[in-house]
């Protein structure tokens, strides 16, 4: 795989019935109004979805259906995130790559680039939590237990009232910390990850936009990383 030239990067749109903007810039790229034939969805796309919930399968059914119309026509890859889990048999035109085989390596013009949602180079707390809530028994035994979505709706409201848009302090730091996460594994030209919402380009580090918190997202023309705003 390599990234093409107009490749779309979309991060942290944490769509629910109140948030529009993945719908608005998925409905531009399926109508061409955005140019672009490889879309690189990076992870939190949903503000939840699992193959193994019903609620929030039938919540984001409009949203799912586009991005399957969008994959017969596009190359389409899906980085699992944090609040998106499970999802090879929702989107089976889709390369979905979960967690556990991030990051993805790409070579790009003899250098490596390294893609991930960000939720990984993280405490041993983190990892068990994150390998219980996406396991499929755990998910759908909670599933089986949800009378009236009674569990779900209370899942839905409580991410709605989250505070999503905040700016790291120590940014330059924390950046470091990031790379030298990566390069204990292999030595990389360059890093491009979303989850922590902050919208920034360096040479060796990119922290996509959060869609939501900034109506932008990432294109790559003519050998160069920008951000677009929707």
């Amino acid at each position: 795989m390599i990234i093409q030239n107009n490749a779309i990067f979309i991060a942290d749109s944490h769509h629910n019935t109140k948030r529009k903007q993945l719908n608005n810039l998925l409905i531009r790229l399926k109508s061409g109004d955005i140019q672009s034939s490889q879309i690189f969805l990076m992870g939190d796309i949903f503000d939840f979805l699992s193959g193994d919930v019903d609620y929030f399968k039938s919540l984001n059914h409009e949203i799912i259906s586009l991005i399957n119309e969008l994959s017969q026509t596009h190359e389409l890859v899906y980085l699992e995130g944090n609040h998106d889990f499970n999802l090879c048999k929702i989107f089976p035109n889709v390369n979905v790559i979960q967690r556990q085989a991030q990051p993805l390596f790409i070579k790009q013009q003899d250098k490596i680039i390294a893609l991930s949602h960000g939720d990984i180079f993280t405490p041993y707390s983190y990892n068990l939590y994150t390998s219980i809530i996406r396991n499929r028994k755990f998910l759908k035994f909670i599933n089986f237990l949800d009378i009236n979505n009674f569990f779900s709706k209370f899942m839905e409201k409580k991410l709605m009232e989250k505070n999503l848009c905040h700016k790291l302090s120590n940014y330059l730091n924390f950046i470091d910390e990031r790379i030298k996460s990566y390069n204990s594994i292999y030595t990389m030209d360059l890093i491009i990850e979303g989850h922590y919402h902050q919208g920034s380009i360096s040479d060796k580090y990119i922290n996509l936009p959060s869609l939501v918190c900034n109506n932008k997202y990432m294109i790559y023309q003519n050998n160069q990383f920008s951000f677009n705003t929707l």
